[in-house]
């Protein structure tokens, strides 16, 4: 029985180069798009802060007058 356990594993379709080329791409694919989710939730972030509209006369500054 044992033996028949490693063939069957061994029995596991093989992936060819250009299966594992692909696999690998999709995982980059999935990756950009992660990075595109966080570069649009940054815009936003600063979209936001910009939209701000802060009062700079009350601002007491560090410089004496």
């Amino acid at each position: 029985m044992v033996k028949k356990a490693k063939k069957a594993k061994r029995a596991k379709k093989q992936l060819t180069p250009l299966e594992k080329i692909r696999r690998e791409l999709d995982k980059l694919e999935k990756l950009h798009d992660k990075e595109n989710d966080i570069v649009e939730k940054i815009t936003d972030i600063i979209d936001e802060e910009e939209d701000v509209d802060y009062d700079f006369d009350k601002w007491e500054g560090t410089d004496p007058d």
